[in-house]
């Protein structure tokens, strides 16, 4: 979905680019694999963290101005972008093998598709070939921090398996999970771009901590959506995570105003029922569960657009401002 992009056209070529590569870079000699792929690489999705790897990697001052807005970059960069890119689609459809998703991006989840085995072993080739491409292309450093990444993915999905658990109703406790989920991708996207090409501290330092906050806010929204949204506008099926028992932030700050009656609703038997399911949803929309978790969404995006500001000005840090605030006001 480069549509996302097709205010900054720039960044639209480099990602078409970086699709180029993630095509020639997963081609399978197995019959199915390759019809999978094709499938899986057909249905892109806004491309955010490869985006965000070009993004970092244009912030770097160049010559002692700013990088030429038209200029390519070093072929390194868009092979390590497209590394990214694999490895988010891999947590996907691992993600939704363990949830037993139907659908993803408008379509028929992989594992609805394939089955469960194949979605795995797919996920598990798409793992394969991104260290494959990040021991080709990046430095040892990058290497090194991806892998620790997909360890705290994995972490943090294993924490999230706690379902039903009212010890998990806290802020605390969902924003750690968060940072190790989604956030972490994002910081690791912003800082290695600007990374690899030996971008001075003070700004690789900035692009982590942008990533955090803008990863944070994303995904708070995602969560948001998954109560506020249907499926044809985000692409998947809605509730869930309240279903399964997944306390996301609206359900959290829900809570606060009547823990009693919170921890009455949100039991595995109520979720079960139809009736029940619809009876948290009303408490939490009636409680501003959602309301409340909007205004840490524009926390976080404030946070990172304060950050933005310690950027030396540029067309590409006007870039990073414009899609951090698009993804506050996201409908999808």
């Amino acid at each position: 979905m480069l549509q996302f992009w097709k205010d900054h056209p720039h960044i639209q070529k480099d990602l078409q680019r970086v699709q180029d590569i993630m095509r020639s870079s997963l081609k399978g000699k197995d019959p199915l694999l390759t019809r999978t792929i094709d499938t899986l690489l057909s249905r892109n999705g806004k491309m955010l963290r490869p985006g965000f790897v070009l993004l970092g990697a244009r912030l770097k001052p160049y010559k002692k101005g700013p990088f030429p807005l038209r200029k390519p970059l070093a072929e390194r960069i868009y092979h390590i972008a497209a590394a990214v890119e694999i490895l988010h689609l891999a947590t996907l459809i691992h993600d939704d093998v363990i949830d037993q998703a139907q659908t993803r991006r408008s379509a028929p989840s992989l594992n609805a598709e394939i089955g469960d085995r194949n979605a795995v072993l797919t996920g598990d080739f798409l793992f394969s070939t991104c260290f494959s491409i990040v021991a080709n292309y990046a430095t040892m450093e990058t290497a090194r921090l991806l892998a620790r990444g997909v360890s705290h993915i994995c972490e943090s999905e294993i924490a999230q398996s706690r379902r039903f658990d009212h010890a998990t109703l806290s802020v605390r406790n969902y924003l750690h999970r968060v940072i190790g989920k989604t956030a972490l991708l994002f910081s690791l996207s912003l800082f290695v771009g600007a990374e690899e090409l030996k971008a001075p501290r003070a700004l690789t330092t900035s692009l982590r901590r942008i990533g955090y906050s803008v990863g944070i806010s994303f995904q708070i929204i995602d969560d948001i959506l998954d109560i506020t949204g249907t499926e044809e506008s985000i692409g998947k099926s809605t509730g869930g995570d309240l279903r399964e028992g997944i306390y996301t932030l609206p359900v959290i700050l829900a809570a606060r105003t009547n823990r009693p009656l919170a921890l009455s609703l949100l039991t595995r038997e109520n979720l079960s029922t139809p009736t029940g399911h619809n009876e948290a949803l009303s408490f939490i929309l009636s409680q501003g569960g959602v309301e409340k978790a909007k205004e840490y969404a524009a926390l976080y995006t404030e946070r990172a657009l304060r950050e933005v500001s310690n950027i030396p000005p540029s067309e590409n840090r006007e870039v990073l401002e414009d899609v951090i605030r698009k993804l506050l006001h996201r409908s999808y």
